[in-house]
């Protein structure tokens, strides 16, 4: 109904325009016409039409500006819309997943900073990583993230360990079903899908390597498709190294150097990056913008001194 509307105020702006446009050019086509040796009826003719063709291009140069400020409008409120966290859904992944909206507040900060190292959108891949895990919603108990004081069973059959893969893998495809019932934009939608690409649930496939399952090409992985831009691979290796470093219990430089370049170097041999002409260059800012993101974020505490009466604590 919107662009309807849109349209129509275009369409009256241009046969406005027009209309004065080719007035006036009449007017000086007249009085041109009326000073000079020329055949009036010619020189008027001419003018005439010269006016009319001149209108038009006008006419339509304004129509096709508008339309595009009016189409980059409407996205960019679109896109303030969805960054809101007070935007229901959010809301909802805070109460009923909040493990889970933590990690994905913590990803779109690392994501975010990553993005502007190399001029990346980085409105697009703040907004989307609040929602790549919407997935989730629809068993948050089933997420490692959500399960504080909650008893995880026990994955030392093969029937588990592939169920609870399965499970891992089809958030994806939830969290697609979930951002087209509520209309999220296309851009958004794409690096939902891409976020994991075709990658391995390792954690399970490693399990299943060490009961000894008969192992496909296929299993254990996410359908993909692999990342399209370099929005879509700087939200998977955000995700990828924030979900990593959470696992440890304290963490130096070192190995914060060691989670980044490795979930690089992995992603690199498993053709994952592939489609999204990133330059070395390029990759080369991104690992030292995640570095420096995680180093702020679990960076090692310090012990200060205290007085003899007030016993030595964490001061960050």
């Amino acid at each position: 109904m919107k662009k309807i509307k849109y349209e129509k105020n275009y369409f009256l702006v241009s046969i406005s325009v027009l209309t004065v446009v080719s007035f006036l050019f009449f007017l000086i086509s007249f009085s041109i016409a009326r000073t000079s040796d020329i055949s009036p009826f010619w020189a008027i003719l001419f003018l005439i039409l010269l006016s009319l063709s001149l209108a038009f291009i006008i006419s339509f140069g304004y129509t096709s500006f508008s339309q595009t400020l009016s189409d980059a409008m409407m996205i960019l409120n679109r896109r303030l819309h969805w960054n809101s966290l007070t935007n229901p859904l959010l809301l909802r992944l805070s109460e009923d997943a909040p493990g889970t909206y933590h990690h994905s507040i913590m990803v779109s900060n690392i994501a975010q900073k990553a993005c502007r190292a190399i001029g990346a959108d980085s409105l697009l891949v703040r907004t989307t990583a609040y929602y790549h895990d919407i997935g989730k919603l629809e068993e948050p108990l089933s997420y490692v993230e959500n399960q504080a004081d909650v008893e995880i069973p026990s994955d030392e059959n093969a029937a588990t360990i592939r169920k609870n893969a399965s499970m891992i893998i089809s958030h994806v495809k939830k969290g697609l079903k979930i951002a087209n019932e509520n209309n999220m934009p296309e851009d958004m939608i794409d690096l939902i899908a891409e976020h994991h690409g075709t990658t391995r649930t390792l954690f399970f496939y490693e399990k299943a390597k060490e009961r000894g399952l008969k192992i496909k090409k296929t299993d254990f992985r996410y359908p993909g498709p692999i990342p399209q831009s370099k929005e879509s691979v700087i939200l998977m290796l955000a995700d990828c190294v924030e979900a990593t470093a959470r696992a440890y219990e304290t963490l130096s430089k070192t190995d914060i150097e060691n989670i980044v370049s490795s979930s690089i170097e992995e992603r690199l041999a498993d053709n994952q990056l592939k489609n999204a002409n990133l330059s070395e260059s390029e990759i080369a800012k991104i690992r030292s913008s995640l570095i420096e993101s995680l180093n702020s974020i679990y960076h090692q505490r310090i012990q200060y001194r205290r007085n003899s009466d007030e016993s030595n604590s964490d001061s960050k």
